[in-house]
């Protein structure tokens, strides 16, 4: 490679991680409104509402449709049209939003306690996190990391949830080819200098194993071809490919374009052909609680930089 060449793709490198920071400092500065927003009271729509608008006003997109995850829910709620989901006292909330500028990404989740008794679990993830964060640099194999989280969060007595993982980020792809697990894994792959997590812990007072719930309200566009009936599921996939490319939407998003009984209609024939991925919500047992922590880091050359 010329140096010349070499310059250009260095160039386009620090572009891009560039972009990856602009989205984080949206997040940073949106966290710190969130202790004003979340309070026993306040309707979760009311909070998704207000944080999704919220990185838009700062000059970035929301990743992904803000979660709000109560209790045993640990992932994948985001409210619904006419959501009338209220938080209340006792209950552990799990706020996880994102922001991109131009498809780069940045990736956060923070837990409210409104039960002191559960304090510690909430504490669990966060320690494990900040242990995770100080593991994390070029040549580590990502099971070493899983086993270190899964290590302070059982010496708090909780359990890690093992289907859920930090993830790597690329333009507009939430999800990349590389995870950093919950658990001690046997294999792993090795972190490389200039990727971008999102690492994420969750720590349980149940099973540490969540199921699917029957129903989703986040939604992605999957690259299959095959024919749509309804037009409107057809404009649908347009609507979503020049919005939100191949990111996650809510049903919510698309209920301010499109007539609602047309388009559960619509989503109900994309999900049959394979072209809509649904992100069902996914829960520990009844009556269990689940705290998460997240923050989006820039692998360095000696660490990472944590950009949310």
């Amino acid at each position: 490679m010329s140096d010349d060449k070499h310059e250009e793709t260095s160039q386009d490198t620090l572009e891009i991680l560039e972009k990856h920071r602009e989205a984080g400092k949206v997040l940073q500065e949106i966290k710190q409104l969130l202790g004003d927003l979340v309070k026993p009271g306040v309707r979760c729509i009311d909070i998704c509402e207000k944080v999704e608008a919220a990185i838009i006003e700062r000059g970035a997109r929301p990743a992904f449709p803000c979660n709000i995850s109560i209790n045993n829910v640990a992932a994948h709620y985001t409210s619904p049209v006419g959501d009338t989901l209220t938080i209340k006292d006792g209950d552990v909330v799990k706020v996880d939003f994102g922001a991109h500028i131009d498809g780069y990404i940045a990736d956060t989740a923070v837990t409210f306690c409104f039960n002191p008794d559960l304090l510690s679990l909430k504490e669990a993830a966060d320690e494990a996190l900040k242990s995770a964060l100080k593991l994390i640099a070029p040549g580590v194999e990502t099971n070493t990391v899983g086993g270190e989280i899964e290590k302070i969060i059982k010496e708090y007595g909780f359990r890690p949830v093992r289907e859920l993982s930090g993830h790597l980020l690329s333009q507009y792809v939430l999800h990349g080819g590389k995870v950093i697990p919950n658990i001690s894994l046997p294999h792993g792959a090795k972190i490389e200098e200039g990727e971008v997590y999102a690492v994420e812990t969750f720590a349980s007072t149940g099973s540490g194993s969540v199921s699917e719930a029957p129903y989703a309200y986040i939604f992605s566009i999957q690259p299959v071809l095959a024919p749509i009936r309804l037009r409107e599921a057809r404009r649908i996939v347009r609507f979503v490919e020049g919005e939100y490319k191949t990111l996650p939407f809510a049903e919510r998003w698309l209920a301010k374009q499109f007539s609602r009984g047309r388009l559960r209609l619509a989503l109900r024939e994309l999900a049959s052909k394979g072209i809509l991925r649904q992100y069902k919500v996914l829960s520990d047992r009844k009556g269990s609680y689940v705290a998460q922590a997240e923050e989006t880091v820039i692998v360095s050359d000696d660490g990472c930089e944590v950009i949310t």
